[in-house]
């Protein structure tokens, strides 16, 4: 991020499924990204009205997960964002069952416009984000870095769902106090 960038993040709560969604901007140039439009798209863009952006540039998708794509073809479809995911999750983005789509009573994601690997830099003008591949969860599943945060999709600190108590987490309380976090 340039000196004096000011930068815009914000968590959504998609209520319906646990899921969390984050715009992430650049103030100055009033151009953002989604991480996880997981659903009601309406929604999360009506919140960037009042904040006077005007432009989404991508929407980021941490895993291929029904969960956390299920949003895609709506924000596209308002937006006409890219849709930018891991090389290693891209073939399984529009392969989700159609039991699953039912059972979410949402429609297949688009193909992605993009794919990135581990170090790669997504771009908003003067905000980055780096892709930490972070397999597991799912072969391509991936945190994204930048000075101070990590999105860490169904992981931890800025996770992709509401787990507990507090909304977000710290890499220290992680460390002390999650059994599956090594130190």
């Amino acid at each position: 991020m340039n000196q004096g960038t000011e930068m815009i993040v914000r968590q959504y709560d998609v209520e319906n499924f646990g899921v969390f969604c984050y715009l992430v901007g650049d103030e100055d140039t009033k151009e953002r990204l989604f991480i996880d439009p997981a659903d009601d798209a309406d929604r999360l863009l009506s919140g960037t009205k009042s904040r006077r952006l005007t432009k989404i540039n991508y929407i980021v998708n941490t895993r291929s997960h029904v969960d956390h794509i299920m949003g895609n073809k709506e924000m596209v479809k308002k937006t006409g964002a890219k849709i930018v995911i891991h090389e290693e999750d891209a073939p399984f983005l529009t392969r989700t069952p159609s039991d699953l789509l039912e059972m979410f009573r949402v429609a297949s994601s688009p193909p992605a416009d993009l794919q990135v690997k581990d170090g790669d830099m997504i771009q908003v003008r003067n905000v980055g984000l780096k892709v930490i591949h972070t397999p597991g969860h799912s072969p391509g599943g991936m945190a994204l870095y930048m000075e101070g945060m990590v999105f860490t999709g169904d992981t931890i600190v800025f996770p992709g769902h509401n787990y507990g108590p507090t909304p977000s987490s710290t890499i220290q309380y992680e460390k002390r106090h999650n059994s599956f976090v090594r130190g």
